[in-house]
């Protein structure tokens, strides 16, 4: 049997976490059962990501749907929806184009509003689509209406990455929903890991232990608790460090500076040679490892009530560092509070604090924690396990074409 081919409408100029677990997925699915197609609305970092991971890949060179957008005008401004309305239905009749020239078997797409894109392109053809969700469901007024009829009409399959995000779908959404956790390549970020590296960035010595927080600096990921978590903890560690790897965006660097005011409160509560500003770094997992601790203080923010995976968590314990995550969202999901790494209240610096003392005053303990939560990761959440229960969902609903 000939492997179903599946297209994955991509907007090449994005770029976001979500796109690395992509790159990973289509690396690793299996060419006898699944062939993956890049399908890219425009060039840029998402393409250059993903595109290598494909069998093939198809370059549209049209309009990216971001931003797409004269700033200084709020989202419904009309001279802008006349632009991104042109840019999408030229996008959506190239698609459906692409699928009928290349045989796709199955659409795959994991963003709005490409989701309807890729719908309505394999509806045109008599082909399912697979919308993937990696954020819980939060649309509002005519967003909230398009994206349900978008359910109804064009989705044969609604993929969630946890049961926290399936829990938020509308009815027409949960009833064809199924959940694929994500997962991490176990064993390459294990090789990967560069022991001493980050210290040795840092200037700071084997004897102090070393706490991280990985990811974009955003509001919701609760980087100002991390750094009130590090101050109560030095009362009581004064050898503690404590460092933040990643960048903030340019578009919430103009609107509000988080970085500059994380580093600014560092200052103020006298740990500005305490905590550490990395930026970004490139496969910034194979710094976790370096790591006594690693943290994912995520916090609610409005309708947005947590989580909705977090491949920190995978990438930490892969790569041998204790895990606190705040049990918000679909940590609870993946950590055994206390067995394979601690849990903690959002918004509680003192409970993190009291968090990463438990696991700091008893080393033993921590190396318990430590490789029970590796195993726990290579045993549910290696991206092997994602690849075949999605080669599963691909050949299933290419088989109803």
């Amino acid at each position: 049997m000939k492997p179903v081919r599946v297209g994955a409408l991509i907007d090449g100029n994005e770029a976001y976490g979500v796109l690395h677990f992509m790159q990973r997925l289509y690396q690793k699915l299996d060419r006898n059962v699944v062939s993956p197609v890049g399908i890219f609305l425009s060039p840029g970092p998402a393409a250059d990501l993903v595109g290598p991971a494909c069998d093939d890949v198809r370059r549209l060179n049209l309009p990216s749907l971001y931003p797409l957008a004269a700033p200084g005008h709020g989202r419904y401004y009309l001279p802008n929806l006349l632009v991104k309305g042109r840019a999408y239905w030229r996008g959506e009749r190239a698609t459906s184009r692409i699928v009928r020239e290349l045989g796709i078997g199955v659409m795959h797409c994991s963003k709005f509003p490409h989701q309807m894109m890729a719908g309505k392109a394999a509806r045109r053809n008599g082909v399912p689509c697979v919308w993937h969700l990696h954020q819980p469901y939060m649309p509002t007024g005519i967003t909230d209406w398009l994206v349900r009829r978008g359910m109804r009409l064009r989705a044969d399959c609604l993929v969630t990455c946890s049961r926290f995000v399936q829990e938020t779908l509308p009815g027409e959404g949960r009833a064809r929903s199924r959940v694929v956790y994500n997962g991490v390549d176990v064993e390459a970020i294990r090789r990967g890991q560069r022991p001493g590296e980050l210290r040795r960035r840092l200037g700071v010595s084997a004897e102090q232990p070393l706490i991280g927080l990985f990811g974009a600096i955003s509001p919701r990921k609760g980087h100002e608790f991390f750094i009130r978590a590090a101050a109560l903890l030095v009362q009581r560690r004064p050898l503690a460090r404590f460092v933040i790897v990643g960048g903030e965006s340019e578009a919430l660097r103009r609107r509000i500076a988080l970085d500059s005011r994380l580093r600014t409160l560092a200052a103020e509560l006298g740990l500005a040679d305490k905590v550490f500003f990395t930026g970004p770094l490139e496969a910034a997992s194979s710094y976790m490892g370096d790591c006594d601790v690693v943290c994912m203080p995520t916090i609610p923010s409005g309708r947005d009530l947590g989580e909705a995976f977090g491949l920190v968590m995978l990438e930490a314990m892969a790569a041998g560092a204790a895990l606190v995550a705040t049990n918000c969202g679909a940590p609870p999901e993946v950590v055994e509070d206390k067995k394979t790494g601690l849990l903690v209240p959002p918004r509680d610096a003192e409970a993190l604090a009291a968090a990463l003392h438990w696991l700091l005053e008893d080393p033993q303990r921590r190396r318990a924690i430590t490789a029970a939560g590796r195993e726990h990761v290579r045993d549910r959440f290696d991206v092997s396990n994602t690849c075949r229960q999605m080669e599963k969902i691909f050949t299933e609903f290419g088989d109803r074409r």
